[in-house]
C-alpha cells in the first residue's frame, strides 16, 4: 500500500519533468534549427567559378521551402505556446510599413514577382519573432546562441582548411577574382562572412557576461580571426562605431543623446557613401582619406539606382522588383557598363527607396532605426535582461551603419539582416513585456 502510494505520487512529477524536458529539447531543435539554416543555409559553400544567370526573378526555390517548412514547425509549436505573445510585436509603426508594402506591391511594374518577395519576406519576419519566444529563460538563449555559433564557426573553419576552393575566394571566381585569397567560409561572399563575423563577436561578448566567460572568449576570438582573414572592410570598419555608439546609449540616462548619435552617424555614412555620387565637394573629400573613391565599384551602381529613384520617388519599383528583372538587366543595358546587373544597391536606404519609394524608406527608418533604440531606453539598467538587450542594439546598430555600404535592412537573408531583424523585434518585445528573463 505505501509502495502504491510512493509510485502515485512520483508518477506526476516524472510525468511532468519528462514532459518539461521534452519541451526544451523541442525549443532547443527548433531554435538552432533557423539559425543553421539562416547562416549555413540550405546551399553552402557555393562553387564561384561558374556562370551565374543575371536574371533573378525565379527566387530560390530551397530558400522557399526550407524556410516555409520551418515557418509551419514554429506556427505549430507557437499553437500551443501562447500565441498571443506574438501580438506585442505589432506595434503601429510596423502596421504601417506592412501595409505601405501592400500599397507597393499593387503600384509595382512587377505586381506578381513583388508581391512573391513581400510573402517571403513576412515569412522570414514571422520565423524572427517567433523564434524570439523559443528560448525559456536568458540562460537557454545564450547556451543556444553559442552552440549555434561554434557549429558555423567549424564548419566555417574547416571549409577553409579542407576544402579552400569552396570556403575562400580564388583567381577563377567568374565575378569577382579580384577577392582571392579572402575567406568566406560557407557564406557566398566574404563580405556577408565579414558581416556575420561581426555579429558573431557580439554573441560571444554576450555569451560571456551570461554564461561563461572561457566560451565567450572562443567565440570573441575565433570570429575575429575569420573577419580579419575576411578582408571585409564594411565589416571591419563598422565594428568600432557601433561598440562606441552602443557605450553611449547604454551609459546614457535619456534616449536622445544615443539617438542623435545614431542618426548623425548613419546620416554621415550615408553622406559618404551615396552622397560621394551625389555631390563633388564630398567625391573630394572621399579623395583626401581613401585611395578608392569608387568603394570598389559601388559608385556606379549608386548613381544608376540614384537615377531610377528620382523616376518613381512615391512608391518605386515594388519590394524585390528591381535588380534582376528583365527590364533592368536588359532593358538598361545601354544605360550602364555593369552597374544594372547588380543583385541590390549595396545600400539599404538607397535600396528601400527605389524598392518602395521615399515614403515607404521613412516608415522603415522610423521602425528600425529610431523606435529600436528608444525601446532600449525605457527599460531601466538593473533589469536581469540587460545582456540580451545590448546583444539587439548591437545586432540592430550593425545593421544600420552597415546598411550604408551594403544592402542589409529588409534585404532577403543578406548580411546580417536576420539577426538585425530579430534584434529589432526583440526590443520591442523586452519593453513591451517588461519581462525578465
Amino acid at each position: 500500500m505505501s509502495q502504491t502510494a510512493s509510485y502515485g505520487t512520483h508518477r506526476p512529477a516524472n510525468a511532468a519533468q519528462a514532459g518539461a524536458n521534452l519541451d526544451t529539447i523541442l525549443r532547443s531543435i527548433l531554435f538552432v534549427a533557423v539559425f543553421l539554416s539562416v547562416w549555413i543555409s540550405f546551399h553552402p559553400f557555393k562553387s564561384l567559378a561558374e556562370a551565374t544567370s543575371q536574371v533573378t526573378e525565379g527566387g530560390d526555390v530551397a530558400n522557399q521551402i526550407g524556410f516555409s517548412t520551418i515557418f509551419l514547425m514554429l506556427a505549430a509549436w507557437l499553437c500551443f505556446n501562447e500565441p498571443g505573445r506574438l501580438m506585442l510585436l505589432l506595434r503601429p509603426a510596423l502596421l504601417a510599413v506592412l501595409a505601405w508594402f501592400v500599397v507597393t506591391t499593387l503600384t509595382s511594374w512587377e505586381p506578381a514577382l513583388a508581391a512573391r518577395r513581400v510573402a517571403f519576406m513576412l515569412v522570414i519576419m514571422s520565423i524572427a519573432g517567433m523564434t524570439l519566444l523559443l528560448p525559456k529563460n536568458l540562460r537557454h538563449f545564450a547556451d543556444l546562441l553559442a552552440i549555434t555559433v561554434l557549429i558555423v564557426l567549424t564548419v566555417c573553419y574547416l571549409g577553409v582548411f579542407l576544402i579552400p576552393q569552396y570556403a575562400v575566394h580564388q583567381a577563377n571566381d567568374y565575378l569577382e577574382p579580384a577577392h582571392e585569397g579572402d575567406w568566406r567560409g560557407v557564406f557566398e561572399h566574404k563580405n556577408e562572412a565579414g558581416a556575420n563575423m561581426v555579429l558573431f563577436i557580439f554573441v560571444g561578448l554576450f555569451v560571456a557576461r551570461v554564461r561563461s566567460v572561457a566560451l565567450g572568449g572562443v567565440i570573441v576570438v575565433l570570429a575575429t580571426i575569420f573577419l580579419i582573414f575576411t578582408e571585409s572592410k564594411t565589416a571591419i570598419g563598422v565594428l568600432v562605431p557601433v561598440m562606441v555608439i552602443s557605450h553611449v546609449i547604454v551609459h546614457s540616462r535619456r534616449p536622445w543623446p544615443g539617438l542623435a548619435l545614431t542618426i548623425g552617424v548613419i546620416a554621415a555614412f550615408n553622406l559618404a557613401s551615396v552622397g560621394s555620387v551625389a555631390f563633388a565637394w564630398v567625391r573630394d573629400l572621399i579623395s583626401m582619406v581613401l585611395p578608392d573613391v569608387t568603394y570598389t565599384g559601388r559608385t556606379e551602381i549608386w548613381q544608376f539606382a540614384l537615377d531610377h529613384v528620382m523616376v518613381h520617388p512615391i512608391f518605386g519599383y515594388g519590394y524585390g522588383a528591381f535588380w534582376g528583372t528583365d527590364q533592368v538587366v536588359y532593358g538598361m543595358a545601354s544605360h550602364s557598363e555593369w552597374a544594372n546587373t547588380a543583385e541590390h544597391a549595396h545600400n539599404s536606404y538607397l535600396n528601400l527607396a527605389l524598392s518602395i519609394g521615399l515614403p515607404g524608406l521613412a516608415l522603415i527608418v522610423l521602425w528600425s532605426v529610431i523606435l529600436p533604440v528608444s525601446d532600449f531606453c525605457k527599460l531601466p539598467p538593473d533589469v536581469p535582461s540587460r545582456p540580451l538587450q545590448i546583444l539587439f542594439l548591437r545586432a540592430c546598430l550593425f545593421g544600420m551603419l552597415a546598411s550604408c555600404f551594403e544592402s542589409v535592412i529588409f534585404q532577403e537573408l543578406a548580411e546580417g539582416s536576420f539577426l538585425f531583424m530579430v534584434g529589432a523585434l526583440g526590443l520591442r518585445y523586452l519593453s513591451a513585456t517588461r519581462i525578465r528573463i
